[in-house]
């Protein structure tokens, strides 16, 4: 596929504008020429982006971060072949810890569906795309309107805020499990969203290295989080993107589940991808992905070739180029190694 990514107007939105300074350029990662690159149907390929949760990782095992030890091996492989691999997840940083544990030495990843680029090897935050307060409450109460007993959360490079109903018989109320997903408890705030985002409040920098501007909340949101009881997730899905679309992005990554994620319009895992791609001197057409989700579309079909897992929701298998073996049967892990063995 050779399409271009672009948001309305023909660039990335204002309400995508990075709040810090872009520091992808200096992540320095040697990239292979073509000739020493795996082939693919005669296209190099040069960099590999894999989803986690339902891709590489079991829905079964996602907090402990157990992938395969063929996946690993696989992973591994292409990245001494010079392949650079990174992961491109839904999770938030402060999640990526179990993964990189099993994975090994990880270098940037990009978490929060494209919102955030972080470098796991040095700790250190590589760029950040934070939600505008103004598009944040008015998709919050469009949400509302169509749905009154909706509870929301939001994802902030420091915090979880978490509304009781959100929160309700989930990890967060067990600190046990909590503590095992690495969340400490001065992590989480609690109470409606329009309190402890302080709603009206705009450009009071709380959070280290922030430069939030006026048109922020002051705890910058990366990920709006929702949650229904009335609705199945797809046609939650479809709903909230024809009300709100046009303030936000909007998608799920969570199966049986009617859980919406909301970012920064124009933001998803393509922006994301294209944006670290672009750093390395990457081209499109040598950038090969792998998904299960809807969260997954936008990088599937950015991508130069793409496969979704079997086991993947219908939406992911029809955006991808190819369908490889379910997660729980390494499909990841079957291409890759077919890829560095010269088989595709």
């Amino acid at each position: 596929m050779t399409s271009q990514l672009q948001t309305p107007g023909g660039g990335m939105s204002a309400s995508a504008a990075p709040t810090t300074e872009s520091a992808e350029a200096a992540l320095n990662h040697p990239v292979l020429d073509d000739a020493a690159a795996p082939q693919l149907a005669g296209t190099p390929v040069k960099l590999i982006a894999s989803d986690i949760d339902g891709t590489i990782l079991s829905y079964k095992l996602t907090a402990s971060g157990a992938v395969s030890p063929r996946t690993v091996e696989a992973f591994q492989a292409a990245s001494e072949a010079g392949v650079v691999v990174v992961l491109v997840t839904g999770r938030p940083v402060r999640n990526m810890r179990p993964v990189s544990d099993t994975l090994g030495e990880i270098g940037p990843v990009i978490c929060s569906n494209g919102a955030v680029m972080y470098d796991l090897a040095q700790d250190r935050l590589v760029s950040s795309w934070p939600m505008q307060a103004e598009a944040l409450f008015s998709a919050k109460d469009i949400i509302l309107d169509l749905d009154p007993g909706a509870f929301f959360a939001a994802e902030t490079l420091e915090h979880l805020h978490l509304e009781d109903g959100f929160a309700k018989d989930s990890l967060f109320y067990d600190d046990a499990k909590r503590k095992g997903a690495g969340i400490g408890e001065e992590q989480l705030l609690f109470g409606p969203l329009d309190e402890t985002l302080e709603r009206g409040t705009r450009g009071e920098v709380r959070t280290p290295d922030s430069e939030v501007g006026q048109d922020h909340v002051a705890d910058r949101v990366v990920k709006l989080l929702v949650k229904t009881h009335s609705m199945d997730p797809d046609a939650f899905l479809a709903e909230v993107r024809r009300r709100a679309g046009h303030l936000v992005s909007v998608t799920h990554s969570a199966p049986g589940v009617s859980l919406l994620e909301l970012a920064a319009k124009g933001i998803n895992k393509a922006a994301g991808l294209q944006r670290f791609a672009t750093s390395l001197g990457v081209n499109q057409q040598n950038v090969v992905a792998f998904g299960d989700m809807p969260n997954d579309i936008e990088m599937l079909q950015w991508v130069g070739t793409s496969w979704a897992v079997g086991s993947a929701h219908p939406m992911a298998r029809a955006a991808a180029n190819h369908v490889t073996s379910s997660c729980d049967d390494d499909g990841v892990a079957v291409i890759i190694e077919k890829l560095l063995g010269g088989q595709l």
